[in-house]
């Protein structure tokens, strides 16, 4: 193979691997754009805040989407949450329409699903509502264990 094919077919590769890597980043800015708008009314926040936020608010609601096999001895269940597990809140998030409007601070056992909550409430409309990173097991972490919010 004379020696000025093999550039022009290598610097052809080279153009077709940088336009695809072009195209992919853009789609995934584009991507980062859409999450963060989805996400705008959906805010996490630590367990310091969230205590704060309920000493602070005591008409906030509080949402605990754990499910039942979460509920251990030594981790708080809190006086007054509403106790809907991530899979049933679907079907059943049209029992927290009177709080559409007010502050919801959402917890989980580790925080995921709070936070997938969160998302899914901030699509239906929620403005106001939080999870706390971390969970109830950052809310134990952090000292606040069974305070008198919790039973």
């Amino acid at each position: 193979m004379p020696r000025g094919e093999g550039s022009s077919v290598n610097g052809l590769g080279f153009r077709v691997v940088v336009g695809a890597l072009f195209v992919l980043s853009a789609s995934c800015a584009a991507s980062r754009k859409v999450v963060a708008s989805l996400s705008a009314n959906c805010r996490e926040i630590g367990v310091g805040v969230a205590h704060e936020m309920m000493r602070d608010n005591p008409g906030i609601l509080l949402l605990d989407v754990r499910e039942a096999n979460e509920y251990a001895p030594d981790r708080p269940h809190f006086r007054k949450a509403r106790e809907i597990p991530l899979d049933e809140l679907p079907r059943r998030y049209r029992e927290l329409g009177a709080w559409k409007r007010e502050p919801i601070l959402i917890f989980s056992r580790d925080g995921t699903d709070a936070a997938s909550a969160c998302e899914f409430l901030a699509h239906q409309g929620f403005p106001y509502v939080s999870h706390v990173a971390g969970g109830i097991e950052a809310w134990m972490r952090g000292g606040y264990g069974r305070s008198r919010q919790t039973r």
